[in-house]
């Protein structure tokens, strides 16, 4: 194993893998106490590997196979997301081993992250790294997970955009397209998620009940949970019209055609646009408008959690600022 110093300033390690290729890893670092310090630990690292015996796979072959695996268990939208991180992760480590990717090299990785994007791409790639590497450990490319020690990055809380009652009677005058009308007027009033309603069948409704379900079947929820959805007048009236001129098992379609989730965020931003209102808001805001609707109407955190899937109440808090009749009648009792 030798340490050498190239043109560029940083000093670089060069050492034979186990089926005798010469190869290179850099220590990032341009002064030699550094480097030898990264030496060291790399020496450590490299004789745990060998014990441990991991097939060696480049990053651009592991990328693929585990895009092959994303695509069997995860949405589509989950798998590009995977994507976009293995991307960055190849442009900063180049096609290096596997196992060259140690916590150390993660962490500069991360820090370029912030540096050069901001902190919020940086927690996601933490995450998708960290499950993909999971599972580089499953299949043997990785001795541990390189990503254990690390804490999720904090991230400064931000309100959830959502629709007043009065913009969103604005934007349902803007839309021109009946089908769409539906679908917005019947996403606010569920709060389901955008791939959950493009993918809702007849076979989820049951009229009697007045419920929906999510069973995973045609569309896998993001917590991978069946829940029961309760449906209120309004949903039930646009269910009842839209059943009498059915043309597919699907139930929201535009002249009874799937919705392209692409055509419906270009479309949709066009009536937030056209309608005047903040250009920030997506179709997503009505899954908060929602939600945002009922903790105004004095609905519990928790009955909001439940309603939206969501895995823990305390993704559910970020509402909790809506609702403020209960903190002003506590510190109400001071003046008793």
């Amino acid at each position: 194993m030798i340490l050498s110093k190239r043109s560029n300033g940083n000093y670089y390690i060069f050492y034979f893998q186990p089926n005798g290729k010469k190869t290179c890893i850099s220590t990032k670092s341009k002064i030699k106490s550094e480097a030898l310090k990264f030496l060291s630990k790399f020496e450590v690292e490299l004789k745990d590997r060998l014990k441990n015996k991991t097939i060696p796979i480049l990053l651009k072959d592991f990328a693929f196979a585990f895009l092959k695996h994303s695509e069997s268990i995860h949405s589509e939208n989950t798998t590009k997301v995977f994507k976009v991180t293995f991307n960055f992760l190849i442009e900063y480590f180049g096609n290096t081993l596997l196992t060259d990717i140690t916590a150390q090299r993660l962490d500069g990785y991360f820090q370029k992250r912030i540096k050069d994007s901001s902190i919020y791409p940086a927690r996601k790639d933490l995450i998708n790294i960290s499950s993909a590497f999971t599972w580089a450990v499953k299949q043997k490319y990785l001795p541990e997970n390189p990503c254990k020690g690390f804490k999720r990055f904090k991230i400064p809380e931000k309100q959830p955009l959502f629709f007043s009652e009065m913009d969103f009677e604005i934007l349902l005058r803007i839309i021109d397209e009946p089908d769409i009308i539906d679908l917005v007027t019947f996403a606010i009033n569920t709060g389901l998620r955008e791939m959950e309603l493009l993918t809702l069948q007849w076979n989820q409704i049951n009229f009697k009940d007045k419920t929906l379900i999510l069973d995973n079947r045609n569309y896998q929820t993001k917590s991978k949970r069946i829940r029961s959805i309760p449906l209120n007048i309004k949903s039930l009236q646009i269910l009842m019209q839209r059943e009498r001129n059915k043309t597919c098992e699907l139930i929201f379609t535009i002249n009874g055609k799937p919705i392209n989730r692409n055509y419906l965020v270009k479309q949709f931003k066009k009536y937030v646009l056209g309608a005047k209102l903040n250009p920030a808001l997506s179709f997503h805001s009505l899954r908060h408008s929602f939600a945002s609707y009922l903790i105004q109407r004095g609905v519990s955190i928790y009955t909001v959690s439940k309603l939206l899937g969501h895995s823990n109440v305390s993704v559910t808090e970020i509402y909790s600022h809506l609702r403020t009749e209960d903190l002003m009648s506590s510190v109400s009792k001071l003046d008793n």
